[in-house]
């Protein structure tokens, strides 16, 4: 229960009648007839009644907000019951809830005002379409008194509302070079425990007799040579999104965080049902991590750290170099979500290589500088503008190329279909020293 203050003020009635009673007076005085008074002396006596209800103005009313689920998806109903709790018995309450600030709509319910009621509760379902953590509201509310002589008005703000990005679309994944020597779900390039058919071999003592192909062991013509099938072993694997929070361009809702954080979202969900440790990094003003691990679970648990490090606006250059080990294990597949926009992602893109990471970079810059004609510009300065464009698009070209030429896989972000992962295909990992450096 959060108290809401009221601010009271006379209302347009007791003004009118008010002002009706002190006109018959001045007709009675100037006329000096008895008629106009006897019509101002009852609008005068309600105006009276009405300003004695102070004991039924109270202060404050006692707001509940209940969010039948406080964290919902991108374009889910969300349930929001309100209950106004006034002292006293008043002669009107009414609410209406603004969506103001919140990328979303909420649904009209219909009649909002109850009559001669302590309590009211209403109930409205809001749609949010963009991720992150919003503040429902305001709640304005409008009361009056029994004999509606005084006239109230608050604004109060509701509860926070988590919204989580769109569940994945990615139908399969990318196999990663480097897998963990733990139970998984892929396919390891060694022979061991797996039910993926990897070739035959001969019979030694002690391999199960269920694992015995008796169809090539009988074309041999010789009872004592045995062949039994081997199976690849199946591994689970290290996977980290990197997330470029430096950097956020393009429209609301269509910027290339929003996208970045969708993007992110489908692949931990997509390798987390494999079974996979996934983990994610922030490249924010501070750099913020959460070391690979599994289960659902670890989706939450990412979105909020993302959710978190939406709104740093900190000035610190984030560098790779300070993570740890749990947070970014030797070997592991990083994703980069990025408009490749800011020096310090290019770098750490870079240094991931140089690490030894395979790495796929989603490019989420969704359009080019626009080129603007203003009043005034000549033919001239428009050639220059649009020089200016083909110049960028040729750096960004160069940078593209400069990528891909030290192992890095680039794919674009689609916001309709998600990531193609079941086409990518991954550049086999860098085998150099630490101190090997990679040609700008």
């Amino acid at each position: 229960m959060t108290p809401a203050r009221i601010e009271w003020k006379p209302s347009r009635l007791v003004w009118r009648l008010a002002w009706f009673g002190m006109l018959g007076v001045g007709l009675a005085v100037v006329l000096g007839r008895p008629e106009p008074l006897v019509a101002a002396v009852p609008a005068l006596l309600v105006v009276l009644l009405g300003l004695r209800e102070a004991g039924q103005r109270p202060a404050a009313v006692r707001v509940s907000v209940d969010v039948v689920e406080p964290v919902a998806f991108e374009d889910d109903p969300v349930e929001v019951q309100v209950t106004v709790t006034s002292p006293v018995v008043l002669g009107e309450i009414a609410m209406e809830l603004v969506a103001s600030g919140l990328p979303g709509d909420v649904e009209d319910p219909g009649p909002r005002v109850t009559f001669g009621v302590a309590d009211v509760t209403q109930t409205w379902t809001v749609r949010v379409h963009r991720w992150g953590r919003w503040t429902l509201g305001p709640l304005r509310l409008r009361v009056r008194t029994p004999s509606w002589g005084y006239v109230g008005s608050g604004q109060l703000m509701l509860s926070e509302l988590t919204v989580f990005p769109p569940p994945a679309r990615a139908r399969d994944i990318a196999v990663p070079p480097s897998l963990l020597a733990r139970v998984g779900s892929h396919a390891a390039q060694r022979s061991g425990p797996g039910v993926e058919f990897a070739g035959i071999r001969a019979y030694v003592p002690g391999d199960a007799v269920r694992r015995v192909n008796w169809q090539v062991s009988s074309r041999r013509g010789r009872s004592d040579d045995l062949f039994v099938n081997e199976y690849a072993a199946e591994r689970a694997a290290d996977v980290v999104a990197i997330v470029d929070t430096t950097t956020d361009v393009g429209p609301p809702g269509r910027s290339s965080l929003d996208e970045s954080v969708r993007g992110a979202a489908a692949v931990v969900q997509a390798y987390l049902r494999y079974a996979d440790r996934v983990g994610v990094v922030a490249l924010s003003g501070r750099l913020r991590w959460l070391a690979p691990d599994i289960g659902m679970r670890q989706y939450y648990r990412i979105v909020e750290a993302l959710l978190a490090a939406r709104h740093d606006t900190s000035a610190f250059e984030p560098e790779l170099a300070r993570l740890p080990r749990q947070a970014l294990p030797p070997g592991a597949l990083a994703f980069v979500f990025t408009p490749l926009l800011d020096p310090h992602a290019i770098e750490a893109v870079r240094n991931l290589r140089e690490r030894g990471h395979p790495v796929v970079v989603v490019d989420v810059l969704s359009g080019e500088p626009p080129v603007h004609r203003l009043p005034g510009d000549d033919r001239r300065r428009l050639a220059d503008k649009q020089l200016g464009l083909r110049i960028w698009r040729l750096e960004r070209e160069a940078l593209l190329y400069g990528l891909q030429a030290i192992g890095v896989t680039i794919l674009r972000w689609d916001p309709v279909t998600g990531i193609p992962l079941e086409r990518v295909r991954l550049q086999p990992i860098l085998r150099g020293t630490p101190t090997t450096r990679i040609p700008r």
